[in-house]
């Protein structure tokens, strides 16, 4: 009898991405969370399965500037499509304000990865760490719609791999004030990630 059975929707469940902690990677991290994140919307993430690919760019070879991400996906496009991710990238250079709100006009189905200046988001002295100079870092963030809380409504959340060493900013949370003025000293570019469904 179904009855008594209470069928389980994906909205039911709350599934926490982990960020992976990086200064030297902090494109090919914010990706990876992106990707997983935009398949999980579309029920396409098997966790554990195909953690090695996404393992990669969480490396400096792969993911250490927005160059090596794009062609790391580039070269990745069509494993990532035949283990039934329909995502695409593109690379853009467009306003910071634009590609936020392209992103939540896609409900989970969307993400953007910003290099920025890590200096301009974490101003604190020191906050990358005695063997990191600040300005240096090769900083980026992502952009996703996400629950920042289990009972709450999706949201855009800023994906941060290298918050610092101080542990004052989170690696998940709100949007910075100072995306833009960070986002812009970087130079606007972004590579942003697209559901395309299933054909």
């Amino acid at each position: 009898m179904r009855d008594d059975v209470v069928l389980q929707r994906p909205e039911d469940l709350h599934f926490l991405v982990p960020v992976f902690h990086t200064p030297t990677a902090c494109c090919g991290a914010s990706t990876a969370y992106l990707l997983r994140r935009i398949a999980y919307c579309a029920g396409a993430y098997a966790p554990g399965i195909h953690e090695h690919i996404f393992h990669e760019l969480n490396t400096a070879r792969d993911g250490g500037s927005l160059d090596r991400v794009q062609h790391w996906f580039a070269g990745r496009a069509r494993l990532l499509s035949e283990l039934g991710y329909r995502v695409h990238c593109r690379r853009a250079t467009i306003p910071t304000a634009a590609l936020i709100d392209w992103v939540r006009q896609g409900r989970g189905y969307r993400g953007v990865m910003l290099p920025t200046s890590f200096k301009r988001l974490h101003p604190r002295p020191g906050a990358g760490g005695r063997e990191v100079v600040d300005d240096k870092v090769a900083h980026a963030v992502g952009i996703t719609m996400d629950k920042l809380s289990a009972n709450g409504d999706d949201e855009l959340v800023m994906i941060d791999p290298w918050p610092g060493v101080d542990r004052e900013a989170p690696d998940r949370g709100p949007i910075s004030p100072a995306i833009e003025a960070a986002h812009k000293d970087a130079g606007l570019h972004a590579l942003a990630y697209y559901w395309v469904g299933w054909f």
